[in-house]
Protein backbone atom coordinates (compact mmCIF):
# COMPACT_ATOMS: atom_id res chain seq x y z
CA UNK A 1 0.00 0.00 0.00
CA UNK A 2 2.91 2.37 0.65
CA UNK A 3 3.66 2.43 -3.09
CA UNK A 4 0.37 4.22 -3.86
CA UNK A 5 1.12 7.38 -5.78
CA UNK A 6 -0.74 10.10 -7.63
CA UNK A 7 1.36 12.28 -9.91
CA UNK A 8 0.02 15.82 -9.51
CA UNK A 9 1.00 18.60 -11.87
CA UNK A 10 0.04 21.82 -13.57
CA UNK A 11 -0.17 22.86 -17.21
CA UNK A 12 2.99 24.97 -16.66
CA UNK A 13 5.79 25.20 -14.14
CA UNK A 14 5.84 28.96 -13.73
CA UNK A 15 3.21 31.66 -13.38
CA UNK A 16 3.60 35.31 -12.29
CA UNK A 17 1.13 34.76 -9.45
CA UNK A 18 3.24 31.90 -8.06
CA UNK A 19 6.25 34.14 -7.40
CA UNK A 20 6.94 34.44 -3.67
CA UNK A 21 4.86 31.33 -3.16
CA UNK A 22 6.14 28.34 -5.13
CA UNK A 23 9.47 30.08 -5.66
CA UNK A 24 11.07 33.33 -4.50
CA UNK A 25 11.24 36.38 -6.75
CA UNK A 26 15.03 36.17 -6.59
CA UNK A 27 15.08 32.77 -8.29
CA UNK A 28 16.11 32.96 -11.94
CA UNK A 29 13.38 32.04 -14.41
CA UNK A 30 15.42 29.13 -15.74
CA UNK A 31 15.67 27.63 -12.26
CA UNK A 32 11.95 27.66 -11.46
CA UNK A 33 11.33 24.22 -12.93
CA UNK A 34 13.64 22.74 -10.30
CA UNK A 35 11.75 24.43 -7.46
CA UNK A 36 8.43 23.41 -9.03
CA UNK A 37 9.59 19.76 -9.02
CA UNK A 38 10.12 19.95 -5.27
CA UNK A 39 6.36 20.49 -4.85
CA UNK A 40 4.77 18.69 -7.81
CA UNK A 41 5.69 15.37 -9.38
CA UNK A 42 4.70 15.99 -13.01
CA UNK A 43 3.90 18.72 -15.53
CA UNK A 44 2.13 19.04 -18.87
CA UNK A 45 4.60 20.35 -21.44
CA UNK A 46 2.63 22.11 -24.15
CA UNK A 47 5.58 23.74 -25.87
CA UNK A 48 6.35 20.51 -27.76
CA UNK A 49 2.87 20.76 -29.32
CA UNK A 50 3.60 24.16 -30.85
CA UNK A 51 7.20 23.83 -31.91
CA UNK A 52 10.20 21.53 -32.01
CA UNK A 53 12.09 21.84 -28.74
CA UNK A 54 15.80 21.25 -29.28
CA UNK A 55 17.56 18.39 -27.54
CA UNK A 56 19.73 20.70 -25.44
CA UNK A 57 16.72 22.37 -23.87
CA UNK A 58 14.99 19.05 -23.25
CA UNK A 59 18.08 17.75 -21.49
CA UNK A 60 18.34 20.95 -19.44
CA UNK A 61 14.79 20.43 -18.20
CA UNK A 62 15.53 16.77 -17.51
CA UNK A 63 18.58 17.59 -15.42
CA UNK A 64 16.80 20.35 -13.48
CA UNK A 65 14.13 18.18 -11.82
CA UNK A 66 14.09 15.54 -9.10
CA UNK A 67 14.68 11.90 -10.00
CA UNK A 68 11.08 10.91 -9.29
CA UNK A 69 9.63 13.66 -11.47
CA UNK A 70 7.75 12.81 -14.69
CA UNK A 71 7.25 14.99 -17.78
CA UNK A 72 4.08 14.57 -19.85
CA UNK A 73 4.94 16.00 -23.24
CA UNK A 74 2.25 16.80 -25.80
CA UNK A 75 2.83 15.37 -29.26
CA UNK A 76 3.47 17.92 -32.02
CA UNK A 77 0.43 19.47 -33.69
CA UNK A 78 1.80 18.24 -37.02
CA UNK A 79 0.99 14.73 -35.74
CA UNK A 80 -2.35 15.40 -34.05
CA UNK A 81 -4.11 18.60 -35.12
CA UNK A 82 -3.00 18.27 -38.74
CA UNK A 83 -3.61 14.55 -38.89
CA UNK A 84 -6.39 14.74 -41.47
CA UNK A 85 -4.75 17.17 -43.89
CA UNK A 86 -1.29 15.58 -44.03
CA UNK A 87 -0.13 12.34 -45.57
CA UNK A 88 0.43 9.31 -43.36
CA UNK A 89 4.11 9.31 -44.33
CA UNK A 90 4.54 12.88 -43.06
CA UNK A 91 2.64 12.23 -39.84
CA UNK A 92 4.55 9.02 -39.19
CA UNK A 93 7.89 10.75 -39.82
CA UNK A 94 7.17 13.51 -37.31
CA UNK A 95 5.84 11.07 -34.70
CA UNK A 96 8.91 8.84 -34.92
CA UNK A 97 11.20 11.87 -34.78
CA UNK A 98 9.40 13.13 -31.68
CA UNK A 99 9.71 9.73 -30.01
CA UNK A 100 13.41 9.75 -30.73
CA UNK A 101 13.80 13.12 -29.03
CA UNK A 102 12.12 11.75 -25.88
CA UNK A 103 14.16 8.58 -25.61
CA UNK A 104 17.07 10.16 -23.66
CA UNK A 105 14.51 11.40 -21.10
CA UNK A 106 12.95 7.98 -20.59
CA UNK A 107 13.56 7.66 -16.84
CA UNK A 108 11.58 10.87 -16.27
CA UNK A 109 8.77 10.34 -18.77
CA UNK A 110 5.17 10.22 -17.65
CA UNK A 111 2.30 9.58 -20.07
CA UNK A 112 3.02 11.29 -23.38
CA UNK A 113 -0.17 12.89 -24.75
CA UNK A 114 -1.63 12.48 -28.22
CA UNK A 115 -4.28 15.21 -28.12
CA UNK A 116 -6.68 15.23 -31.08
CA UNK A 117 -9.04 18.08 -31.99
CA UNK A 118 -12.80 17.80 -32.41
CA UNK A 119 -12.47 17.57 -36.20
CA UNK A 120 -10.95 14.11 -35.76
CA UNK A 121 -14.12 12.03 -35.62
CA UNK A 122 -14.51 8.25 -35.58
CA UNK A 123 -13.14 8.04 -39.13
CA UNK A 124 -9.74 9.02 -37.74
CA UNK A 125 -9.71 6.23 -35.16
CA UNK A 126 -7.76 3.67 -37.18
CA UNK A 127 -5.08 6.26 -37.88
CA UNK A 128 -4.98 7.18 -34.19
CA UNK A 129 -4.55 3.52 -33.33
CA UNK A 130 -1.79 3.21 -35.94
CA UNK A 131 0.08 6.01 -34.14
CA UNK A 132 -0.37 4.13 -30.86
CA UNK A 133 1.04 1.00 -32.48
CA UNK A 134 4.17 2.93 -33.47
CA UNK A 135 4.85 3.92 -29.86
CA UNK A 136 8.01 2.04 -28.90
CA UNK A 137 9.08 3.68 -25.62
CA UNK A 138 8.57 1.91 -22.31
CA UNK A 139 6.91 5.00 -20.80
CA UNK A 140 3.09 5.29 -20.88
CA UNK A 141 1.14 6.74 -23.79
CA UNK A 142 -2.20 8.56 -23.52
CA UNK A 143 -4.82 9.68 -26.03
CA UNK A 144 -7.22 12.60 -25.72
CA UNK A 145 -10.12 12.90 -28.17
CA UNK A 146 -12.66 15.70 -28.39
CA UNK A 147 -15.20 14.66 -31.02
CA UNK A 148 -18.50 13.74 -29.36
CA UNK A 149 -18.65 10.43 -31.23
CA UNK A 150 -16.09 9.10 -28.75
CA UNK A 151 -18.43 9.90 -25.86
CA UNK A 152 -21.59 8.25 -27.23
CA UNK A 153 -21.63 5.36 -24.69
CA UNK A 154 -22.35 3.22 -27.74
CA UNK A 155 -20.39 1.24 -30.29
CA UNK A 156 -17.86 3.97 -31.11
CA UNK A 157 -16.87 4.65 -27.53
CA UNK A 158 -16.83 0.96 -26.60
CA UNK A 159 -14.59 0.16 -29.55
CA UNK A 160 -12.34 3.12 -28.77
CA UNK A 161 -11.95 2.09 -25.13
CA UNK A 162 -11.40 -1.58 -25.90
CA UNK A 163 -8.76 -0.92 -28.55
CA UNK A 164 -6.88 1.44 -26.23
CA UNK A 165 -7.05 -1.16 -23.46
CA UNK A 166 -5.71 -3.88 -25.75
CA UNK A 167 -2.70 -1.67 -26.49
CA UNK A 168 -2.13 -0.58 -22.89
CA UNK A 169 -2.80 3.05 -23.85
CA UNK A 170 -4.44 5.44 -21.41
CA UNK A 171 -7.47 7.54 -22.29
CA UNK A 172 -7.13 11.13 -21.12
CA UNK A 173 -10.20 12.03 -19.05
CA UNK A 174 -11.07 15.69 -19.55
CA UNK A 175 -13.21 17.27 -16.83
CA UNK A 176 -14.19 20.76 -17.91
CA UNK A 177 -17.50 20.73 -16.03
CA UNK A 178 -16.40 23.33 -13.46
CA UNK A 179 -15.57 26.11 -15.96
CA UNK A 180 -18.88 25.62 -17.76
CA UNK A 181 -20.93 25.49 -14.56
CA UNK A 182 -21.59 29.26 -14.49
CA UNK A 183 -21.87 32.10 -16.93
CA UNK A 184 -18.54 33.62 -17.94
CA UNK A 185 -18.52 36.59 -15.58
CA UNK A 186 -14.78 37.34 -15.78
CA UNK A 187 -12.13 37.45 -18.49
CA UNK A 188 -10.49 34.19 -17.45
CA UNK A 189 -13.80 32.30 -17.66
CA UNK A 190 -14.58 33.86 -21.04
CA UNK A 191 -11.20 32.68 -22.29
CA UNK A 192 -11.54 29.22 -20.74
CA UNK A 193 -15.02 28.66 -22.16
CA UNK A 194 -13.74 29.59 -25.62
CA UNK A 195 -10.66 27.37 -25.51
CA UNK A 196 -11.48 24.35 -23.35
CA UNK A 197 -13.45 21.46 -24.83
CA UNK A 198 -16.95 20.93 -23.49
CA UNK A 199 -17.09 17.16 -23.58
CA UNK A 200 -18.73 14.62 -21.25
CA UNK A 201 -16.58 13.44 -18.37
CA UNK A 202 -16.27 9.65 -18.57
CA UNK A 203 -13.77 8.61 -15.88
CA UNK A 204 -12.72 5.26 -17.34
CA UNK A 205 -9.19 3.88 -17.02
CA UNK A 206 -8.02 1.89 -20.05
CA UNK A 207 -4.53 1.12 -18.73
CA UNK A 208 -2.27 1.35 -15.69
CA UNK A 209 -1.59 5.10 -15.81
CA UNK A 210 -4.92 6.95 -16.17
CA UNK A 211 -4.62 10.65 -16.99
CA UNK A 212 -7.02 13.30 -15.70
CA UNK A 213 -7.17 16.92 -16.84
CA UNK A 214 -9.29 18.88 -14.36
CA UNK A 215 -10.24 22.44 -15.36
CA UNK A 216 -11.25 24.23 -12.18
CA UNK A 217 -13.52 27.22 -11.64
CA UNK A 218 -11.88 30.44 -10.32
CA UNK A 219 -14.43 30.57 -7.47
CA UNK A 220 -12.71 27.86 -5.45
CA UNK A 221 -15.64 26.62 -3.31
CA UNK A 222 -17.60 25.84 -6.47
CA UNK A 223 -15.10 23.06 -7.26
CA UNK A 224 -15.73 21.11 -4.06
CA UNK A 225 -18.34 18.66 -5.37
CA UNK A 226 -16.25 17.73 -8.40
CA UNK A 227 -13.10 17.38 -6.31
CA UNK A 228 -14.99 15.02 -4.00
CA UNK A 229 -16.05 12.92 -6.98
CA UNK A 230 -12.49 12.74 -8.21
CA UNK A 231 -11.19 11.84 -4.77
CA UNK A 232 -13.48 8.81 -4.79
CA UNK A 233 -12.40 7.77 -8.28
CA UNK A 234 -8.70 8.26 -7.55
CA UNK A 235 -9.04 6.26 -4.34
CA UNK A 236 -10.63 3.45 -6.34
CA UNK A 237 -7.86 3.52 -8.92
CA UNK A 238 -5.17 3.49 -6.24
CA UNK A 239 -6.84 0.51 -4.55
CA UNK A 240 -6.77 -1.28 -7.92
CA UNK A 241 -3.03 -0.70 -8.21
CA UNK A 242 -3.21 2.04 -10.83
CA UNK A 243 -0.95 5.09 -10.88
CA UNK A 244 -2.89 8.19 -11.99
CA UNK A 245 -1.53 11.47 -13.30
CA UNK A 246 -3.74 14.46 -12.47
CA UNK A 247 -3.16 17.76 -14.23
CA UNK A 248 -5.02 20.53 -12.47
CA UNK A 249 -5.89 23.72 -14.33
CA UNK A 250 -8.06 26.65 -13.37
CA UNK A 251 -9.45 29.27 -15.72
CA UNK A 252 -6.44 31.51 -15.05
CA UNK A 253 -4.23 28.77 -13.49
CA UNK A 254 -3.51 30.94 -10.45
CA UNK A 255 -5.51 28.69 -8.15
CA UNK A 256 -4.51 25.39 -9.75
CA UNK A 257 -1.95 24.46 -7.05
CA UNK A 258 -4.50 25.10 -4.32
CA UNK A 259 -7.08 22.90 -6.07
CA UNK A 260 -4.52 20.09 -6.40
CA UNK A 261 -3.76 20.25 -2.68
CA UNK A 262 -7.47 20.21 -1.83
CA UNK A 263 -7.99 17.16 -4.01
CA UNK A 264 -5.05 15.35 -2.44
CA UNK A 265 -6.40 16.02 1.05
CA UNK A 266 -9.76 14.53 0.06
CA UNK A 267 -8.01 11.39 -1.23
CA UNK A 268 -6.08 11.01 2.03
CA UNK A 269 -9.28 11.37 4.03
CA UNK A 270 -10.91 8.58 2.01
CA UNK A 271 -7.92 6.25 1.82
CA UNK A 272 -5.80 6.11 5.00
CA UNK A 273 -3.34 3.72 3.32
CA UNK A 274 -2.39 6.49 0.91
CA UNK A 275 0.64 8.10 2.56
CA UNK A 276 1.85 10.66 0.02
CA UNK A 277 0.98 14.27 0.77
CA UNK A 278 1.07 17.22 -1.58
CA UNK A 279 2.39 20.08 0.54
CA UNK A 280 2.31 23.62 -0.79
CA UNK A 281 4.66 26.26 0.63
CA UNK A 282 3.04 28.57 3.15
CA UNK A 283 3.65 32.29 2.79
CA UNK A 284 1.95 35.58 3.37
CA UNK A 285 1.95 36.12 -0.38
CA UNK A 286 -0.02 32.91 -0.85
CA UNK A 287 -2.65 33.95 1.65
CA UNK A 288 -3.03 37.37 0.03
CA UNK A 289 -3.82 35.83 -3.39
CA UNK A 290 -7.28 34.91 -2.23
Amino acid sequence: MSSMKIYYGMAQWQHPAWVNWLYPASLATGERIGRYSQVFSTVEVGSTFYTKVDDVRLMRWYESVNDGFKFSFKAPQTVTHRLIERSWQEVQRDWLEFMGSLEPLLSKLGPTMLQFPAVCDERALETILALCDLWSLSAPLSVEVRHLAYFDKGNTERYFLSTLSERGVNRVVMDSRPVFSTDAYCDSLVDAQKKKPRVPCHPIATSRHPVVRFIGHPDLPLNDAWLSQWAMKLSQWLSEGLTPSVFVHSSDNIAAPTLAAQLDEKVRNLLPEYQTKLSLPQSQEQVSLW
